[in-house]
């Protein structure tokens, strides 16, 4: 999926993301750049909760790329 169709009409830093989603990070303090991590669970005001323990806003400037689960599964085949 490409970043920009997820990103909020009016808003264009914040990103519509689901629990299941895959994202990669910018500077990924917790691991390697090109890793896909999960989103695990969504808090109040855009918080996500990832597979490696970080939790980032859904925005553009913490995220640099999105997957969803399914475009996840059909990469890794």
């Amino acid at each position: 999926m490409n970043i920009e169709n997820a990103t909020m009409p009016n808003a264009l830093n914040t990103l519509i993301l689901f629990v299941g989603d895959y994202v990669q990070l910018h500077h990924n303090f917790y691991g390697d750049d090109s890793e896909w991590l999960r989103i695990t669970d969504i808090s109040p005001y855009d918080v996500c909760h990832l597979s490696n323990g970080a939790i980032v806003c859904a925005s553009t400037h913490y995220i640099a790329a999105i997957m969803s689960a399914i475009e996840y599964r059909e990469q890794i085949k």
